[in-house]
């Protein structure tokens, strides 16, 4: 384990990319066990004690086993290699989930290349250090969708996961299941596997977290099933959010912001903007259509009412 740091913010990133200059961000290359190749100036998660390795099914999560088991931080931070939060409008939360001007928000900013000036979203290391001082947790903004989180999970997942990764949850920490249930029958959610907390909550979470999907891990594959890509990190983004809500209702200082999200991060500048364009079935039909997403959002922004309500049309 290194000396004790301030904050890190610990950048995922699965290839080469651009990464801000700021003295709070340490870019970490994610399944480097996986490979031979080592990118320039980044951390790797093979390091140490790591399950870098199975990056495929954990997502950005080998980058937060890794930091967790390897470094020692005020406060440990979770960026992705192309999102990171805003710092211009923060938002405290109250513990019934109450919060000022930021509930009917947009929960992120589409931005064509991580070169942009960003002056307008506060990203100077000494404006976040101040921010991030006065919260135990920051995460993003909480989007409103058109359905419950856990008929939301089961529109594109296997009901299965989720019901078997609760009743482990409610198995292990009883004390959690009123909020599993909130959470799960809420109609805002928390995406992304972003957050910066102080390090004993954060320590917390880790050791929550990971004993809950170990087990979800070895029942699932017991029954001679090999976990599917990215699933762990898809229901590590559901046990946020319960920890998320449990935490908060018992007195945790918390606070949301929006992310920015940006289309262009490769090293050399001038490359043109990824495209982002999604399959959707319509349901309950079997008919699929291609959407680009970024006009998408410019007509009906995340958790807008014009969203929700194409959600209940397509999504049902």
């Amino acid at each position: 384990m290194t000396g004790t740091e301030g904050i890190q913010i610990y950048v995922a990133c699965h290839k080469p990319t651009c990464v801000l200059d700021n003295r709070l961000l340490v870019p970490v290359q994610v399944g480097a066990a996986l490979t031979d190749i080592r990118y320039d100036g980044m951390r790797q998660d093979n390091e140490g004690e790591h399950i870098s390795e199975k990056n495929p099914q954990y997502c950005e999560l080998t980058a937060q086993y890794w930091a967790w088991k390897n470094t020692d931080c005020e406060y440990y931070g979770f960026f992705h290699y192309r999102r990171y939060l805003s710092f211009a409008e923060i938002y405290p939360v109250e513990a019934d989930g109450k919060m000022n001007n930021g509930k009917n928000r947009c929960p992120y900013i589409e931005l064509d290349d991580i070169r942009e000036d960003l002056t307008a979203y506060k990203l100077d290391e000494d404006w976040m250090e101040e921010q991030i001082r006065q919260y135990d947790l920051l995460t993003v903004l909480r989007e409103r969708i058109n359905t419950t989180v856990y008929r939301q999970y089961c529109q594109y997942h296997s009901q299965n996961y989720l019901d078997l990764v609760l009743e482990i949850l409610k198995k292990k920490y009883p004390e959690y299941g009123a909020a599993a249930d909130a959470y799960m029958n809420s109609k805002e959610i928390y995406y992304m596997n972003m957050y910066i907390m102080k390090k004993p909550l954060f320590f917390q979470y880790m050791s929550w977290l990971f004993d809950i999907l170990t087990e979800f891990e070895e029942e699932y594959e017991a029954g001679g099933q090999s976990l599917e890509p990215r699933m762990m990190g898809y229901l590590a983004e559901r046990l946020f959010g319960v920890f998320y809500l449990y935490q908060r209702t018992n007195g945790v200082k918390c606070a949301e912001a929006p992310y920015l999200k940006f289309y262009c991060t490769e090293l050399e500048p001038g490359k043109t903007p990824a495209e982002n364009v999604r399959v959707f079935r319509l349901k309950p039909s079997r008919i699929q259509i291609k959407i680009d997403m970024r006009k998408l959002n410019r007509l009906f922004p995340a958790g807008s009412r014009r969203r929700i309500l194409l959600r209940s049309i397509f999504l049902r």
